[in-house]
């Protein structure tokens, strides 16, 4: 039987992974599907449509955290892989039910999702999309297409690469970082250069690629437009992991225009999509050699690195609840801190500076009974941007909660990011906050 299915706007976005519902207005996601045109659908939705109640078992109570047993987060950490990333808008909750109506051929899906991908971030010609299963896992599938192209032996021997002609992927010293650990997964060779002099020496007949890091391009001295030049030059790839470098969303488009061969974004941070989500923009060819380098594939490097058919400013007036209610014990609001040009998660940060001479309390303090709050956290302490560390008997223990990128805070003032709090967190905040400060001493 041949099943033709018409692709519309819920369908085909829940489908690819609805990571755009937090990133771009509706309007910009109109009823026109990939064609531009709008479609019914042939097939009635059936499985996955209704929605039933759950009368028995885990979520019978409504309350599905307290049945296992864990304490729900008040999101004022940011988007941090550790706490769950970010909370997905209802609509986008919506568009995942939807595109769970019916099965679908997944390598069919990824390329028009690619394409849809394409034509929303505005790529360059010769460019197409992929939605992956996290930027880390765009990594991953991404520098094994590098490596192993279309050919079948090199794909089922990855990570074995000792005979492929090019294995090594060059990096400044100065974008080394956790990451990278997916590069070298692949069984690829990392060479640490710093100065463009070098870069250009290290290049080999066994250089596959130049990896870039995005959130750490102010640390490195060859920029991203240098790196490509120099790679073109010399017939090799590049790489951007710019995955938490959105917003601003021009950069979706700005990244690939430079001329990287792939680019990847998370989409499960301000994309604020699935948190098992990702997109790596590059060249077609390229982009055809990771899709079959990764899942649905089987006997792949990227098998594990499976993507799901249902995965494919208000800020002011929040934080303004917030200091109304702690005026009162001398607790001031400081101005905003909002750099639209800074790397990695970059979202709108309020702070409030508490008078010594008032209350007998620091701002770690406060943060601390904040997450403390029961039954439903607020924020975590421990919600640090790397997650849980192996132990290493050679270095101290080291927890800055998040803070490595960050400069030392004055002890005296608290703060944190309200774009993720939903409807009425604000006043949540609001009333802890009156209940700590009024138990604290008085200076």
């Amino acid at each position: 039987m041949n099943l033709k299915f018409g692709w519309n706007r819920r369908s085909f976005l829940a489908a690819v992974g609805t990571i755009w519902g937090g990133l771009f207005a509706p309007a910009e996601l109109n009823a026109a599907g990939i064609s531009g045109k709008k479609r019914k659908s042939s097939m009635p939705p059936v499985d996955g449509s209704p929605i039933v109640p759950i009368t028995t078992g885990l979520g019978s109570t409504g309350d599905i955290y307290a049945e296992l047993g864990i304490t729900p987060l008040v999101n004022i950490n940011g988007t941090l892989t550790v706490i769950g990333g970010s909370v997905m808008k209802p609509e986008v909750m919506e568009l995942i039910r939807r595109g769970n109506e019916h099965c679908v051929s997944i390598d069919e899906l990824e390329i028009a999702a690619g394409k849809f991908i394409e034509k929303l971030c505005k790529s360059p010609v010769g460019y197409t999309g992929l939605v992956t299963g996290g930027a880390a896992a765009a990594m991953v599938v991404g520098y094994a297409g590098m490596m192993t192209e279309d050919l079948e032996p090199r794909m089922r021997d990855i990570p074995n690469v000792s005979s492929f002609p090019r294995n090594e992927v060059i990096i400044q010293k100065s974008h080394r970082y956790p990451f990278d650990h997916q590069i070298r997964q692949t069984g690829a060779k990392l060479v640490e250069v710093e100065t463009r002099e070098e870069m250009i020496a290290a290049i080999n007949p066994k250089t596959l690629a130049i990896h870039f890091t995005n959130i750490l391009s102010d640390k490195g001295k060859v920029s991203g437009p240098e790196t490509v030049a120099i790679a073109k030059a010399h017939n090799i790839y590049t790489f951007n992991d710019a995955a938490a470098d959105v917003p601003p969303k021009e950069r979706l488009w700005e990244y690939p225009a430079i001329g990287f061969d792939m680019v990847t974004f998370s989409g499960g941070k301000d994309i604020r999509g699935p948190q098992a989500s990702g997109i790596l923009i590059g060249k077609e060819e390229l982009i055809r050699y990771s899709l079959l380098n990764m899942s649905p594939q089987e006997d792949r490097i990227g098998r594990c690195c499976k993507v799901g058919k249902e995965t494919i400013f208000i800020y002011e007036a929040r934080a303004q609840v917030i200091t109304e209610a702690v005026k009162k014990f001398g607790v001031t609001p400081l101005p905003r801190e909002f750099n639209p040009q800074a790397l990695g998660n970059v979202t709108p940060r309020y702070s409030w500076h508490i008078d010594p001479s008032k209350l007998n309390t620091t701002g770690p303090e406060v943060m601390q009974k904040l997450a403390d709050t029961r039954p439903i956290g607020i924020g975590s302490m421990g919600a640090g941007a790397s997650g849980m560390r192996g132990r290493n008997p050679e270095e101290p223990a080291v927890d800055d909660h998040g803070g490595r990128h960050r400069p030392p805070r004055d002890p005296n003032t608290f703060g944190f990011a309200v774009w993720q709090l939903k409807e009425g967190e604000d006043k949540l905040i609001a009333d802890r906050l009156v209940e700590i400060f009024s138990a604290v001493p008085k200076a």
